[in-house]
Protein backbone atom coordinates (compact mmCIF):
# COMPACT_ATOMS: atom_id res chain seq x y z
CA UNK A 1 0.00 0.00 0.00
CA UNK A 2 1.06 3.26 -1.13
CA UNK A 3 2.32 5.43 2.41
CA UNK A 4 1.75 9.30 2.07
CA UNK A 5 5.68 9.52 2.98
CA UNK A 6 6.39 7.95 0.34
CA UNK A 7 5.01 10.14 -2.05
CA UNK A 8 5.85 13.25 -0.45
CA UNK A 9 9.88 11.90 -1.00
CA UNK A 10 9.36 10.88 -4.14
CA UNK A 11 7.65 14.64 -5.13
CA UNK A 12 10.49 15.91 -3.73
CA UNK A 13 13.36 14.46 -5.34
CA UNK A 14 10.74 15.28 -8.72
CA UNK A 15 11.03 18.91 -7.76
CA UNK A 16 14.39 19.22 -6.23
CA UNK A 17 16.41 16.53 -8.73
CA UNK A 18 18.91 15.37 -6.24
CA UNK A 19 18.73 13.34 -2.81
CA UNK A 20 20.41 15.90 -1.07
CA UNK A 21 18.18 18.61 -2.36
CA UNK A 22 15.26 17.05 -1.69
CA UNK A 23 16.59 15.76 2.15
CA UNK A 24 17.53 19.69 2.63
CA UNK A 25 13.85 20.78 1.43
CA UNK A 26 12.32 18.25 3.83
CA UNK A 27 15.03 18.43 6.74
CA UNK A 28 15.56 14.39 6.54
CA UNK A 29 18.91 13.26 5.40
CA UNK A 30 19.67 12.24 2.31
CA UNK A 31 20.48 8.82 2.39
CA UNK A 32 16.40 8.44 4.47
CA UNK A 33 15.74 10.13 0.87
CA UNK A 34 17.31 7.42 -1.39
CA UNK A 35 16.44 4.24 0.93
CA UNK A 36 12.54 5.42 0.60
CA UNK A 37 12.63 6.21 -2.77
CA UNK A 38 14.34 2.71 -3.31
CA UNK A 39 11.57 0.80 -1.30
CA UNK A 40 8.77 2.66 -2.86
CA UNK A 41 10.41 1.38 -6.51
CA UNK A 42 10.22 -1.82 -5.34
CA UNK A 43 6.63 -1.60 -4.19
CA UNK A 44 5.84 -0.87 -7.28
CA UNK A 45 8.27 -2.84 -9.44
CA UNK A 46 8.93 0.04 -11.48
CA UNK A 47 11.60 2.67 -11.95
CA UNK A 48 10.34 5.95 -11.08
CA UNK A 49 13.35 8.13 -12.11
CA UNK A 50 16.49 8.37 -14.55
CA UNK A 51 19.67 9.76 -14.06
CA UNK A 52 20.70 12.41 -16.34
CA UNK A 53 23.71 15.51 -16.02
CA UNK A 54 21.33 17.65 -14.90
CA UNK A 55 20.01 15.53 -12.14
CA UNK A 56 16.95 12.70 -11.51
CA UNK A 57 13.91 13.16 -14.07
CA UNK A 58 10.87 11.40 -14.13
CA UNK A 59 10.52 7.64 -15.71
CA UNK A 60 7.26 7.24 -17.69
CA UNK A 61 5.95 5.17 -14.62
CA UNK A 62 6.64 8.47 -12.64
CA UNK A 63 5.08 10.62 -14.99
CA UNK A 64 1.99 8.48 -14.31
CA UNK A 65 2.50 8.32 -10.23
CA UNK A 66 3.40 12.16 -9.82
CA UNK A 67 -0.32 12.88 -11.33
CA UNK A 68 -1.34 10.98 -8.88
CA UNK A 69 0.58 11.89 -5.86
CA UNK A 70 -0.19 15.53 -6.15
CA UNK A 71 -3.63 15.22 -6.14
CA UNK A 72 -2.81 13.21 -2.40
CA UNK A 73 -1.04 15.88 -1.56
CA UNK A 74 -4.11 18.85 -3.06
CA UNK A 75 -5.65 16.99 -0.36
CA UNK A 76 -3.69 16.09 2.37
CA UNK A 77 -2.58 20.10 2.43
CA UNK A 78 -6.21 21.29 2.14
CA UNK A 79 -6.87 19.47 5.34
CA UNK A 80 -4.07 20.37 7.15
CA UNK A 81 -5.15 24.38 6.38
CA UNK A 82 -8.92 23.42 7.43
CA UNK A 83 -7.88 22.14 10.30
CA UNK A 84 -5.28 24.52 11.62
CA UNK A 85 -7.54 27.48 10.22
CA UNK A 86 -10.53 26.08 12.91
CA UNK A 87 -8.07 26.55 15.93
CA UNK A 88 -8.52 29.09 18.11
CA UNK A 89 -6.51 28.89 20.29
CA UNK A 90 -2.66 30.25 20.36
CA UNK A 91 -0.75 27.71 20.56
CA UNK A 92 0.97 25.41 18.24
CA UNK A 93 3.89 25.89 15.68
CA UNK A 94 3.53 28.84 12.92
CA UNK A 95 6.02 28.79 9.66
CA UNK A 96 7.26 32.46 8.77
CA UNK A 97 9.37 33.21 6.44
CA UNK A 98 10.35 36.54 5.38
CA UNK A 99 13.80 37.80 3.41
CA UNK A 100 17.19 36.91 5.30
CA UNK A 101 17.92 40.33 6.14
CA UNK A 102 14.36 41.41 7.51
CA UNK A 103 14.67 38.08 9.29
CA UNK A 104 17.98 38.43 11.00
CA UNK A 105 18.07 42.01 11.70
CA UNK A 106 14.16 42.97 12.26
CA UNK A 107 12.09 40.02 13.54
CA UNK A 108 14.55 37.54 15.26
CA UNK A 109 15.34 39.75 18.02
CA UNK A 110 11.98 40.90 18.74
CA UNK A 111 10.25 37.61 18.70
CA UNK A 112 10.21 37.36 22.33
CA UNK A 113 7.91 40.25 22.25
CA UNK A 114 5.59 37.37 20.27
CA UNK A 115 6.14 34.15 22.50
CA UNK A 116 5.82 35.99 26.13
CA UNK A 117 2.53 37.13 24.64
CA UNK A 118 1.88 33.88 23.95
CA UNK A 119 3.87 31.04 25.62
CA UNK A 120 2.43 28.19 24.15
CA UNK A 121 3.53 29.36 20.35
CA UNK A 122 6.39 27.68 18.64
CA UNK A 123 7.73 30.22 16.10
CA UNK A 124 9.64 28.30 12.95
CA UNK A 125 11.65 31.43 11.14
CA UNK A 126 12.63 30.54 7.50
CA UNK A 127 15.20 33.21 6.36
CA UNK A 128 14.50 32.47 2.59
CA UNK A 129 14.62 35.26 -0.38
CA UNK A 130 12.35 33.13 -2.56
CA UNK A 131 9.13 33.41 -2.09
CA UNK A 132 7.90 29.90 -1.16
CA UNK A 133 4.60 28.25 -1.60
CA UNK A 134 2.11 28.84 0.77
CA UNK A 135 -0.28 26.45 -0.88
CA UNK A 136 1.88 23.77 -0.19
CA UNK A 137 2.54 24.77 3.60
CA UNK A 138 6.11 25.80 3.20
CA UNK A 139 5.03 28.56 5.75
CA UNK A 140 1.81 29.48 7.40
CA UNK A 141 2.66 33.30 7.07
CA UNK A 142 5.28 35.39 4.78
CA UNK A 143 6.60 38.76 4.51
CA UNK A 144 6.92 39.70 1.36
CA UNK A 145 7.53 43.09 -0.74
CA UNK A 146 4.42 42.84 -3.55
CA UNK A 147 1.16 42.33 -2.97
CA UNK A 148 0.45 38.25 -4.37
CA UNK A 149 -1.83 37.81 -7.33
CA UNK A 150 -3.32 34.39 -5.88
CA UNK A 151 -6.84 34.48 -5.57
CA UNK A 152 -6.30 31.83 -2.48
CA UNK A 153 -3.53 33.73 -0.47
CA UNK A 154 -4.61 37.21 1.61
CA UNK A 155 -2.65 39.82 2.33
CA UNK A 156 -2.35 42.80 4.93
CA UNK A 157 -0.11 45.55 4.18
CA UNK A 158 2.13 46.21 6.85
CA UNK A 159 4.36 49.43 5.80
CA UNK A 160 6.38 51.12 3.20
CA UNK A 161 9.67 49.80 2.88
CA UNK A 162 12.38 52.87 2.11
CA UNK A 163 15.50 52.41 0.51
CA UNK A 164 18.67 54.82 1.04
CA UNK A 165 22.98 54.42 0.01
CA UNK A 166 24.50 53.74 2.64
CA UNK A 167 28.34 53.80 3.91
CA UNK A 168 31.00 52.90 7.10
CA UNK A 169 32.77 55.75 8.65
CA UNK A 170 36.27 53.68 7.71
CA UNK A 171 35.44 54.15 4.21
CA UNK A 172 34.24 57.74 4.27
CA UNK A 173 37.49 58.13 5.79
CA UNK A 174 39.50 56.49 3.28
CA UNK A 175 37.51 57.46 0.44
CA UNK A 176 35.44 60.25 0.91
CA UNK A 177 31.93 61.35 1.11
CA UNK A 178 30.18 61.46 -1.84
CA UNK A 179 28.33 64.94 -2.21
CA UNK A 180 25.95 64.59 -5.52
CA UNK A 181 24.70 61.62 -8.12
CA UNK A 182 28.19 63.04 -9.86
CA UNK A 183 30.42 61.70 -7.90
CA UNK A 184 28.50 57.85 -8.22
CA UNK A 185 30.83 56.34 -10.62
CA UNK A 186 34.04 57.61 -8.43
CA UNK A 187 33.21 54.74 -5.80
CA UNK A 188 33.16 50.97 -5.25
CA UNK A 189 29.68 49.65 -5.00
CA UNK A 190 28.28 46.60 -3.63
CA UNK A 191 25.05 44.85 -5.01
CA UNK A 192 22.64 42.17 -5.19
CA UNK A 193 23.71 39.04 -7.32
CA UNK A 194 22.66 39.74 -11.41
CA UNK A 195 19.37 37.85 -11.00
CA UNK A 196 17.95 40.78 -8.49
CA UNK A 197 18.66 43.57 -11.38
CA UNK A 198 14.98 43.23 -12.12
CA UNK A 199 14.19 44.69 -8.74
CA UNK A 200 13.41 48.78 -7.94
CA UNK A 201 16.99 48.75 -5.87
CA UNK A 202 18.33 46.71 -9.01
CA UNK A 203 17.44 48.84 -11.55
CA UNK A 204 18.86 51.69 -9.61
CA UNK A 205 22.24 50.40 -9.24
CA UNK A 206 22.39 49.64 -12.89
CA UNK A 207 20.98 52.75 -14.31
CA UNK A 208 23.30 54.91 -12.28
CA UNK A 209 26.39 52.20 -11.40
CA UNK A 210 28.70 51.41 -14.14
CA UNK A 211 29.08 47.60 -13.80
CA UNK A 212 33.09 48.06 -13.47
CA UNK A 213 32.57 49.48 -9.91
CA UNK A 214 30.83 46.77 -8.28
CA UNK A 215 33.52 44.96 -6.10
CA UNK A 216 30.83 42.71 -4.91
CA UNK A 217 27.67 41.23 -5.69
CA UNK A 218 25.43 38.80 -3.13
CA UNK A 219 22.49 36.90 -3.05
CA UNK A 220 22.18 38.12 0.70
CA UNK A 221 21.29 41.40 1.76
CA UNK A 222 22.85 40.40 4.89
CA UNK A 223 26.08 40.03 3.70
CA UNK A 224 26.15 43.22 1.47
CA UNK A 225 25.24 45.07 5.14
CA UNK A 226 27.93 42.99 6.43
CA UNK A 227 30.61 44.45 3.85
CA UNK A 228 28.86 47.70 3.83
CA UNK A 229 29.32 48.20 7.67
CA UNK A 230 33.23 46.93 7.82
CA UNK A 231 34.02 49.62 5.11
CA UNK A 232 33.79 47.64 1.50
CA UNK A 233 32.06 50.01 -0.48
CA UNK A 234 28.51 52.14 -1.07
CA UNK A 235 25.43 50.22 -0.85
CA UNK A 236 21.54 50.45 -1.43
CA UNK A 237 20.01 49.22 1.42
CA UNK A 238 16.86 48.94 3.07
CA UNK A 239 16.43 51.79 5.42
CA UNK A 240 14.38 49.56 7.63
CA UNK A 241 17.13 47.01 7.96
CA UNK A 242 20.01 49.63 7.82
CA UNK A 243 19.08 51.46 10.88
CA UNK A 244 19.59 48.88 12.94
CA UNK A 245 23.53 48.58 12.30
CA UNK A 246 24.86 51.95 14.09
CA UNK A 247 28.25 51.32 12.10
CA UNK A 248 26.02 52.17 8.98
CA UNK A 249 25.72 55.84 8.06
CA UNK A 250 23.21 57.23 4.91
CA UNK A 251 24.63 59.20 2.13
CA UNK A 252 22.98 60.92 -1.02
CA UNK A 253 20.21 62.04 0.85
CA UNK A 254 18.65 63.36 -2.25
CA UNK A 255 19.04 60.30 -4.11
CA UNK A 256 15.94 59.39 -5.79
CA UNK A 257 15.62 56.08 -4.75
CA UNK A 258 12.70 53.43 -5.28
CA UNK A 259 10.31 52.48 -2.85
CA UNK A 260 8.10 49.09 -2.26
CA UNK A 261 5.78 47.92 0.51
CA UNK A 262 5.88 45.34 3.12
CA UNK A 263 2.60 42.84 3.14
CA UNK A 264 1.83 39.94 5.49
CA UNK A 265 0.47 36.93 3.61
CA UNK A 266 -1.13 33.88 4.17
CA UNK A 267 -3.46 31.34 2.88
CA UNK A 268 -7.34 31.67 3.07
CA UNK A 269 -8.11 28.47 4.83
CA UNK A 270 -5.72 29.83 7.86
CA UNK A 271 -7.45 33.49 8.14
CA UNK A 272 -9.40 31.96 11.09
CA UNK A 273 -6.58 30.66 12.51
CA UNK A 274 -5.71 32.53 16.04
CA UNK A 275 -2.24 31.58 16.19
CA UNK A 276 -1.44 32.99 12.41
CA UNK A 277 -3.49 35.86 13.79
CA UNK A 278 -1.47 36.61 17.10
CA UNK A 279 1.62 36.40 14.15
CA UNK A 280 -0.15 38.58 11.65
CA UNK A 281 -1.13 40.93 14.42
CA UNK A 282 2.52 40.82 15.82
CA UNK A 283 4.08 42.11 12.47
CA UNK A 284 1.50 44.84 12.11
CA UNK A 285 2.35 46.11 15.18
CA UNK A 286 6.22 45.63 14.75
CA UNK A 287 6.37 47.19 11.41
CA UNK A 288 4.48 50.28 11.97
CA UNK A 289 6.66 51.22 14.68
CA UNK A 290 10.03 50.70 13.53
CA UNK A 291 12.87 53.53 13.31
CA UNK A 292 13.15 53.67 9.60
CA UNK A 293 16.19 56.00 9.24
CA UNK A 294 20.35 55.39 10.04
CA UNK A 295 22.40 58.10 11.67
CA UNK A 296 23.68 60.68 8.38
CA UNK A 297 26.86 61.24 7.00
CA UNK A 298 28.48 64.59 7.81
Amino acid sequence: MLQWDDLRYFLAVHRQGTHAAAGRALRVAPTTIGRRLAALEETLGVKLFQRTPAGLVLSEAGQVLRGHAERVEAEVLTSERELTGADRRVSGAVRLTAGDGMATHVLAPRLWELQQAHPELRVELRADNLAVDLSRREADVAVRLFRPREQSLIARRLAPFTFGVYASEAYLARRGRPSGMRDVTRHDWLAPEAAQDVTPPGQWLRRHVPASRVVLRSSATTVIMSACAAGQGLAVLPELLAATDPRLLSVLPRAALPTRELWAVTHQDLRHSARVTAVMDWLARLLSARPTSARSAP
